[in-house]
């Protein structure tokens, strides 16, 4: 490490990376630490950081030993953060006890923001303009999650409640955690790729996005050597082929097979089928009774992810030893030792007994009735093999809610409602059993007690509200509707695809048996048909977003799933507003209000060339540059194109020629209208066509999937002068020849004026 490192400069002077000349990346690496590390903390712990402690000497360690950090070669000094949080629990209290005024406390925040987004940006730019010298990723996220520690402790310090309007500090440090990094623990820990996008997008702070990639994971890698960033498909099992696993791997005792029979009949009375396991002498002399739940009950409902084994898709029937080891596990739900000597019993119920198999008509009638097993049960019990080879004697709350956030269980669609609905949700480990609502309790202590786990308590909190908040109003539950259900099935998976509408439909209160009715290919469409009558309308946004849409007559507006649904700009479905559900369904599609303007092909003068920016002619991936009526200007461009195998609606032709080939104009439909305030926007759109009028509205159809911006600055200048030059020669060219049409894009105007349309996808 050289001289660099103590000599950090004061954060008075900006840093111009691009125009800053590096001898090597070495020179590079030794400045953004002395300067962002030591300079950082420098000016924001004055007298109480001591540079001294934050450099120790190591030894050479060994490359082969399978390093998650770079390798050391010889004796080395490195930065250590192990004093860090004193320092900074020290620097808190000194805040707090003193009697500064508040024009001072200001100053000071305002003085710590600055120098936290100046740090940020600087990250930033490294990433982005040092190519020639790619920097270390492992240096630049130390640094950043410093950064993020430090801007968690200044908001807290100084108390900004609201940090939507009053944060100053930069609230994106999780952005610099580079993806190599994630990748390479990836693979040295066997992760689901799918995982490592699911901790790359969504991970919430850097914290929690660096636990867990180094999380150590009990799971074979070839359980995900099919998986792929969009779809974990560890969960997924060939059903024909499905034999349920023993409890040990050389066990030969027979499957028990339950009275069918009983099942269907009390199922066909309305009620609740359970289990009642009697223990034998040996293993083969154990029995099941089937009966029927009456109020009083207690049963336990097992949640299961069927690639661990306990699934039967052939009958209802599992093997003797996994029959015993549910009662086992039904037994220690009986409390103390004297209620379990007292006769009382719990009573358990599971999908692949309870629910028949055949005839369909069965299976149905099961179908429309799982959301009670969950609802009534005493307990929730989840069976998930990623956590039951977990030893938790030794880990916090917060690592044991993040393995379960993090399971194969987690994944997939069923377990959603399955967590969603119970009273009392437990977790099998390997060595004890895990009240969720408890864990739960210890993260919210966590979250106020403990500043250094502040952003990763605060992580699984928010996990844990998306999982929990649906039916559960003490975890800050939220109305029900298309949006939340968007939001809760983000990366999860289903072997069976008809299987999402049923839960969809369970989770909403919809009538399930409506969605069941027919061909199993139509569930959806008849999902989709019940949603407007019990939500007031269909969310508008999810025309804007991309994903495959039905095919049938009327819905080619609704996706075919909102597993693999894409969000639009601001996020997914979540967000919206009040007047968002302002639609109807009608037999001919979707009705919405939405901003619309025309847009159609310019002239051209004939002397001009066809792309006045450039003479080889515009480029398929260009965007168009676009003129509305009073002369603000707008960018235009295709969005989506890697899915067009995925959704054929989407990108056709490219959005050039579609504009070009046609003689009438097309409407443009946007998801909000824009606000003319010099602010950056970008706004999705459709194009669409007129097909008919119907009942004073347009009835349109879809072709492209766009996105729209507001030109900015000079550049818009110099498009209008452009234009304005463009348009003398044009009226010159009118005396002696037809126009041409070309170059530019004329739209009529953009502002909210408002045009009813029943909008239909194709």
């Amino acid at each position: 490490m050289s001289q660099i490192l103590t000599e950090w400069g004061s954060f008075g002077w900006v840093l111009s990376l691009p125009r800053v000349q590096f001898d090597d990346l070495v020179q590079l690496e030794d400045l953004i630490q002395a300067w962002l590390f030591f300079g950082l903390l420098t000016e924001v712990f004055g007298d109480l950081f001591i540079p001294a402690h934050y450099v120790r000497t190591v030894v050479p360690t060994d490359p082969s030993s399978g390093p998650s950090i770079p390798v050391t070669t010889g004796d080395e000094k490195v930065l250590d953060t192990s004093r860090l949080l004193p320092i900074l629990i020290s620097w808190m209290q000194r805040i707090q006890s003193s009697a500064h005024p508040e024009v001072s406390s200001r100053t000071q925040y305002e003085h710590i923001a600055a120098c936290l987004n100046l740090t940020s940006n600087t990250l930033r730019a490294v990433t982005f303009h040092t190519r020639a010298y790619p920097c270390n990723p492992w240096i630049l996220s130390a640094i950043a999650s410093i950064g993020e520690l430090l801007e968690v402790a200044t908001n807290n310090v100084y108390r900004i409640k609201d940090l939507v309007k009053n944060n100053l500090c930069p609230s994106t440090w999780r952005l610099h955690y580079d993806q190599a990094q994630s990748i390479f623990q990836a693979k040295s820990h066997d992760m689901c790729p799918h995982e490592v996008h699911r901790i790359r997008h969504h991970g919430g702070s850097l914290q929690t996005q660096h636990f867990l990639t180094f999380l150590k994971r009990e799971r074979p890698s070839t359980r995900h050597q099919h998986c792929t960033q969009r779809q974990c498909r560890a969960g997924h099992k060939n059903l024909d082929q499905y034999i349920p696993s023993h409890q040990q791997e050389n066990c030969q005792c027979t499957n028990l097979f339950i009275d069918v029979e009983e099942v269907i009949r009390i199922l066909s009375k309305g009620s609740l089928p359970l289990l009642r396991i009697i223990p034998g002498q040996v293993l083969s002399h154990i029995r099941v009774e089937v009966v029927e739940a009456t109020p009083n009950v207690r049963y336990l409902a097992l949640s299961h992810v069927w690639a661990d084994g306990l699934g039967n898709p052939h009958s209802n029937s599992l093997p003797h030893c996994q029959i015993q080891a549910l009662s086992k596990l039904s037994r220690l739900f009986l409390g103390t030792p004297e209620a379990r000597a007292s006769g009382q019993e719990m009573l358990i119920w599971i999908d692949t007994l309870c629910c028949p198999v055949e005839p369909p008509e069965a299976k149905a009638m099961a179908l429309s009735k799982m959301k009670e097993p969950y609802v009534g049960a005493s307990f929730v019990l989840v069976l998930s093999a990623s956590l039951q080879k977990v030893s938790i004697l030794a880990l916090d709350p917060t690592e044991i809610c993040l393995r379960i956030f993090t399971s194969t269980w987690m994944h997939r669609l069923w377990t959603l409602q399955e967590a969603a609905l119970p009273r009392d949700l437990w977790f099998q480990f390997e060595d004890a059993i895990v009240d969720f609502r408890q864990m739960w309790i210890k993260v919210m202590d966590i979250f106020v007690s403990d500043i250094g786990r502040e952003g990763l308590a605060l992580d699984v909190l928010v996990y844990y509200k998306r999982l929990r908040n649906f039916f559960h109003p003490e975890v800050g539950g939220q109305p029900l509707d298309v949006e939340a259900i968007d939001e809760a099935l983000r990366f999860r998976s289903v072997t069976v695809p008809s299987d999402e509408p049923l839960l969809i439909a369970g989770l909403l209160s919809l009538d399930i048996a409506h969605v069941l009715e027919g061909p199993e290919e139509f569930r959806m469409q008849r999902l989709w048909s019940l949603v407007p009558s019990v939500y007031g309308g269909i969310p508008k946004k999810i025309l804007f977003c991309r994903g495959a849409r039905l095919r049938q007559q009327g819905f080619r507006w609704a996706p075919v799933s909102l597993l693999s649904f894409k969000g639009s700009s601001d996020g997914r479905l979540g967000d919206s507003n009040i007047d968002d559900n302002a639609s109807s369904l009608t037999p001919a599609g979707l009705r919405v209000r939405l901003p619309a303007c025309e847009i159609k092909m310019a002239s051209i003068a004939n002397r001009l060339p066809r792309d006045i920016w450039d003479t080889s002619g515009p480029k398929d991936k260009d965007p168009i540059p676009c003129r509305s009526n009073e002369g603000s200007w707008f960018l235009i461009w295709c969005k989506y194109k890697a899915l067009e195998e995925e959704d054929p609606n989407i990108n056709r032709p490219t959005l050039h020629k579609l504009l070009e080939r046609s003689t009438t104009p097309f409407t443009l439909l946007l998801e909000r209208a824009f606000k003319f305030d010099d602010r950056l926007q970008t706004i999705n759109g459709l194009i669409v066509h007129k097909d008919t009028d119907h009942d004073q509205a347009s009835r349109v159809i879809s072709d492209m999937m766009v996105s729209v911006a507001i030109e900015e600055g000079s550049t818009r200048k110099l498009r209008e002068a452009a234009y304005q030059a463009s348009r003398m020669l044009l009226n010159e060219d009118l005396t002696t020849q037809p126009a041409s049409s070309g170059l530019a894009h004329e739209m009529d105007q953009m502002h909210p004026a408002y045009a009813s349309l029943e909008v239909q996808l194709t």
